[in-house]
């Protein structure tokens, strides 16, 4: 696995190097499911695991001002992006009687590629774990909690995670530090970046696979959340929130 830490975008850290860097959280492996709720077995990226860190400054990107901002969706800004993102909404499940969001510091969120980006990570390792994917996720971490896009999750980009063990289709995971778990339910998250489909030459989708593909921590602690149940599990990357992976959260046993 390959860790990229993203700095934090409010505090201009622009120190470079390379440094190792742990995570407090943990994950397990789940059975995966469709959006009726069959399973199949796959892997989920454990945060708690060790991993070479690469720091990175995050660029603070400003939606352009002059565009209004839409209602329900979002775009990334310019037609020269090559990159975009994939958009999932958490809502409380309705076996919740409280609000399984409450206490929140760190969300994670892990998806597994399909075909079309499993191939494009596979040939364009660059994009990965190079200075091409380097820049991509400098970028990144400062647009994917500041799109205009309505409703999205208060957040901080923390830290990008590849999982790229042979012989099993690719994971990227994301973690964000939250700025009010109060403003989680009912809200967005946008997984990313990824390949737009003219680079990658196909159409590019990634998979939401298993409880764990989305987990809420507190400060210190096991995880308080995971998904209970999901709709429309593949989304498509692309520079609009819609048609987003529904998912819906319950506290953890």
């Amino acid at each position: 696995m390959t860790l990229i830490a993203a700095c934090d975008p409010a505090k201009n850290d622009t120190d470079d190097g390379s440094s190792t860097s742990s995570s407090t959280s943990s994950s397990s492996t789940a059975d995966a499911t469709d959006s009726t709720g069959a399973t199949e077995s796959t892997d989920a990226i454990d945060p708690t695991e060790s991993t070479e860190s690469t720091d990175a400054t995050a660029s603070n990107t400003s939606p352009d001002t002059s565009d209004p901002t839409p209602d329900t969706t979002g775009t990334t800004g310019t037609e020269a992006d090559e990159f975009g993102f994939i958009c999932v909404e958490l809502a409380k499940a309705e076996s919740e009687e409280s609000d399984p969001f409450a206490g929140t510091a760190t969300i994670y969120l892990t998806l597994e590629l399909e075909p079309c980006l499993n191939d494009f990570y596979t040939t364009h390792p660059e994009y990965a774990d190079g200075p091409e994917g380097t820049a991509v996720l400098q970028e990144w971490a400062g647009r994917l909690c500041s799109e205009p896009v309505a409703g999205l999750v208060p957040c901080e980009v923390d830290q990008f995670e590849y999982n790229m063990s042979e012989g099993h289709p690719i994971q990227i995971g994301v973690a964000y530090k939250v700025l009010d778990a109060a403003q989680i339910d009912g809200r967005t998250l946008l997984w990313g970046p990824a390949p737009l489909a003219e680079l990658a030459g196909c159409e590019p989708t990634a998979r939401f696979t298993a409880p764990v593909s989305v987990q809420g921590f507190p400060d210190g602690g096991g995880p308080l959340w995971s998904a209970q149940s999901w709709e429309n599990p593949v989304g498509l990357v692309k520079s609009e929130a819609n048609g987003c992976i529904q998912v819906a959260v319950a506290k953890t046993p």
